[in-house]
């Protein structure tokens, strides 16, 4: 049996890119959302606003981003603002479609980590954290996570929930106040984790 020419990151990549198609604004993660909406922009959504979380709206990098930081992001963008204006005027605003993101854990619920492994105070593995993840989760109309398939990546309860998707299920969300229709999209992206 001959390997496929693709590796299973690739094969995402490329899943989530066409995902992609339709939307008009996404707020691009780090790591693979930020491959996934480079190549979706310049494949299947050439009009899509790609926001990153350092301030730039309608970014059109002429080459992938290294990071949120990147000076390739402000070349030709729409606009350039302060994380605070971004955040109020487009995200919280509910002016952002799609939410791209990744993480360490995702649960059932669609509950994302990306803060530790482990115990928070003596933790295995200390990640690098919300950054504006949890924000953007809340506030985007519909959020999306692509995550490297690991078992221990897909977890029946979180070490820590970072960015909040159903929470516990039920109406909890609701209590909160944070948007059905995001954690809805959220957990119906997630695939069944492997039981074998």
């Amino acid at each position: 049996m001959s390997q496929p020419g693709y590796s299973a990151s690739e094969m995402m990549i490329v899943t989530a890119a066409h995902m992609l198609k339709g939307a008009r604004t996404v707020f691009v993660g780090v790591g693979l959302p930020n491959i996934a909406c480079n190549l979706a922009r310049r494949t299947v959504a050439p009009d899509i606003e790609l926001i990153y979380e350092s301030g730039v709206y309608g970014a059109r990098p002429e080459r992938l981003p290294l990071s949120i930081g990147d000076p390739t992001l402000v070349s030709g963008a729409t606009s350039v603002v302060s994380m605070a204006d971004l955040f109020g005027l487009y995200l919280q605003r509910g002016l952002v479609e799609v939410a791209l993101l990744g993480g360490a854990q995702i649960d059932r619920f669609g509950n994302l980590n990306t803060t530790v492994i482990g115990d928070y105070a003596n933790p295995k593995t200390r990640l690098p954290g919300s950054g504006g993840a949890c924000e953007i989760a809340i506030n985007a109309q519909r959020s999306f996570m692509i995550m490297r398939l690991k078992r221990r990546a897909f977890v029946q309860k979180l070490d820590f929930i970072t960015s909040p998707g159903h929470l516990s299920g039920g109406g909890r969300i609701q209590f909160l106040d944070i948007s059905a229709a995001a954690a809805a999209a959220r957990a119906s992206a997630c695939p069944a984790p492997d039981r074998k």
